[in-house]
């Protein structure tokens, strides 16, 4: 169905070529062409401007309010799992702790009291049930006040650095407010947008490497990790990648998020007989219906049809096809609708 589509497009892209009974007319016009020899799909490689971007971040927030009293980082700074980033005015929280911690500790003694005095037959079953009752209260108050009180203090998951800091020092947060916004450095991934007419490129063994800006002839192997089937503004398919190099994570390169680089993808050519041309070159013959290019004999000045199967388009002007084509192979990319079969041409050029 996917060939059938795009030789479909392809018709209404590339018009036709003379063919049938008026292809006799034009049998003895020698007419100028342009040809482009045929490049295998090994040397297909696209490059793409691609940004680091972090695997794994967080933006901390606190779960409870207030003005804050200290701001432990600045934007840039590297940061220990379990390192207080920063902390809110615990007063008001200490207090909470403090009555709810008492009034625990007297639910629990009341509790031990009525559970001698009930063996002992001095109270009812409903009363010591009733000092249960509070008790269990009275511990699920004191936790969550203990809860709230550790939740002054904002402390770093995982070992990392501040990327942006979003409020100051004495200002009074929300719960939930992003304070901080914490990157692991050790888990990047390379973010690019792949045209919308190179998204097949993502369906074909391809070798991905990346080039860093900051160090420049150092190409890292990465692998293509996750592929938005959809352009969001029209602009093309967002495409992201991990680094798989041992070099990257061994030799302590100091890549962060926001740097830039370079992404190579090469077509690694697993599939016989196919090969990457001008998309120019291709036209669909009237009588036959068939897909096809001209073929051009150096000996003979002469150009043949030959019939292939388009695959893939590449880019705007390339697509990639499957036929009885071989590396070097010479076809007609210019005037390609206006010969025939066994015609004689006068090559202009080769593109």
């Amino acid at each position: 169905m996917k060939s059938k589509l795009l030789i479909l497009g392809l018709s209404l892209i590339l018009g036709v070529s003379c063919g049938g009974k008026k292809g006799n007319e034009y049998q003895n016009i020698i007419r100028p062409v342009r040809v482009v020899k045929v490049a295998s799909l090994t040397a297909l490689n696209k490059l793409y401007t691609g940004v680091v971007e972090a695997e794994e971040y967080s933006n901390l927030a606190f779960k409870v309010g207030g003005p804050l009293v200290a701001m432990n980082v600045d934007a840039g700074q590297q940061v220990k799992k379990g390192a207080v980033v920063a902390a809110i005015d615990p007063l008001d929280y200490d207090l909470q702790y403090q009555a709810r911690k008492a009034a625990f500790v007297t639910a629990s003694s009341q509790l031990e009291r009525d559970k001698k005095l009930l063996a002992m037959q001095a109270i009812s079953k409903q009363e010591y049930e009733v000092a249960q009752s509070q008790y269990v209260n009275a511990k699920s108050d004191y936790e969550a006040a203990d809860n709230n009180l550790q939740a002054t203090r904002l402390t770093a998951p995982f070992d990392g650095f501040v990327e942006q800091k979003y409020v100051e020092n004495y200002q009074k947060v929300q719960p939930g407010e992003p304070v901080v916004r914490l990157i692991n450095p050790y888990k990047l991934m390379i973010g690019f947008i792949l045209p919308e007419t190179s998204v097949g490129l993502t369906r074909v063994p391809v070798k991905v490497t990346v080039e860093f800006d900051t160090y420049k002839g150092m190409w890292f192997d990465a692998r293509i990790k996750e592929v938005v089937d959809a352009s969001p503004d029209g602009g093309g398919i967002p495409v992201k990648l991990t680094i798989t190099d041992s070099r990257f994570r061994d030799n302590g390169l100091k890549i962060y998020p926001g740097f830039s680089c370079k992404v190579n993808l090469q077509i690694e050519n697993r599939i016989p007989d196919s090969y990457m041309i001008p998309l120019a070159a291709v036209f669909k013959d009237l009588p036959t219906n068939e897909t096809s290019v001209w073929l051009f004999d150096p000996a003979t000045s002469t150009v043949n049809r030959q019939q292939v199967k388009a695959e893939q388009l590449v880019g705007s002007d390339m697509i990639i096809v499957e036929g009885s084509l071989k590396g070097n192979d010479i076809i007609v990319v210019d005037g390609v609708n206006f010969i025939t079969g066994g015609q004689k041409v006068n090559v202009l050029g080769t593109k």
